[in-house]
């Protein structure tokens, strides 16, 4: 089942947050089965991904790492992902940490 692409929005208050991956780019690395991309999961962005992004949609269940630059992962207005792009869940417990 794939996601939808569009009117997504980033989830505030994770900073604090951690796996036993290490980081959340490491964490997407491991369960996406991909490279880390060159440039930012934001439909409208080319910049180059820092980090992995904890994303959700009203449409979807749960929420999700996606690969971002610093100034996408600070967007407060919903966005737009690129086709392709490989959301993996957040939620430990089926993933790093079951």
């Amino acid at each position: 089942m794939a996601l939808t692409s569009s009117n997504w929005k980033n989830k505030g208050g994770t900073a604090g947050r951690s796996c036993s991956c290490g980081t959340w780019k490491q964490h997407w690395i491991n369960y996406s089965g991909h490279q880390w991309p060159k440039t930012c999961s934001v439909y409208d962005c080319g910049a180059e991904p820092t980090l992995g992004a904890h994303i959700f949609n009203a449409k979807e269940t749960g929420e999700y790492i996606v690969p971002a630059c610093d100034a996408c992962n600070k967007r407060t207005e919903p966005f737009d992902l690129k086709d392709g792009i490989s959301c993996v869940s957040a939620n430990k417990k089926v993933t790093c940490e079951p």
